[in-house]
């Protein structure tokens, strides 16, 4: 059985606009044999946040420092209907029309769009690979992503987003701990929000979505994790209902 993780919602708390590329202008990416990238060992060198005290991802199995709550992570509204975009570096969907919002701890934040914020919460869904079909909410992502291109914008309808997440979190609950943006500038703004119940994906549609991503200038044959980061005396706190 193999987990990864591989999808991620991000929901903004202010419109302040800050750059994941970062102020300091190297090229990053996750080849470790391209020199004309900086790799993840060599982020710290070009963006020293890199090299921070509360930086993503982490090794949650293996913490020791969680402690359990009541789940408080709650949506509203509906986003179905997305534009999807690529770059050198990702795939991207921004919501066409609808409105969705997510609250945490007191907190709401609506979806965001196209720009990272001064404060994001971020959903991290977990995928593990098997035989059999898988969640068919993988599918329509799949399906979406084999429609775009560096020249062309896809259009997609994906089932919710929000039931994915409520759904697995139900199941089993989610971890909640402060972190950072995954690539540079590595912003330590992030509220991240992982669901501890992976979602199902057929061995078939995982060579799928690693076909999809090497087209991606940036990721090392279809690979773009960035290696777990220390907790540093962080606490992570499992919630469940």
């Amino acid at each position: 059985m193999k987990i990864f993780a591989a999808a991620i919602a991000a929901y903004a708390l202010t419109a302040t606009t800050v750059s994941a590329d970062g102020d300091e202008g190297a090229s990053w990416g996750y080849k470790t044999n391209d020199t004309s990238m900086a790799a993840p060992d060599q982020w710290t060198e070009h963006y020293s946040t890199c090299g921070g005290q509360r930086q993503s991802p982490i090794d949650i199995e293996s913490t020791t420092g969680c402690i359990s709550e009541k789940r408080s992570l709650a949506f509203s509204g509906s986003c179905a209907d997305f534009n999807v975009t690529q770059s050198d570096e990702s795939f991207m969907a921004s919501v066409n029309g609808g409105s969705c919002a997510v609250s945490a701890n007191g907190a709401s934040y609506n979806m965001l769009h196209n720009a990272d914020s001064s404060a994001l919460l971020v959903t991290g869904v977990l995928f593990k690979a098997m035989e059999g079909e898988s969640d068919p909410w993988v599918v329509s992502v799949l399906d979406a992503l084999d429609n775009v291109s560096a020249n062309a914008t896809a259009s997609a309808s994906l089932a919710s987003y929000a039931d994915l997440v409520n759904k697995a979190a139900d199941a089993e609950g989610v971890f909640n701990y402060a972190g950072s943006l995954t690539t540079p500038a590595c912003s330590e703004i992030v509220d991240w929000w992982v669901v501890k119940k992976p979602v199902d994906v057929s061995t078939a549609d995982l060579e799928r979505l690693q076909s999809q991503l090497r087209e991606l200038h940036i990721t090392d044959d279809g690979k773009n994790a960035r290696p777990v980061q220390p907790l540093i005396g962080r606490v992570v706190t499992a919630l469940i209902d």
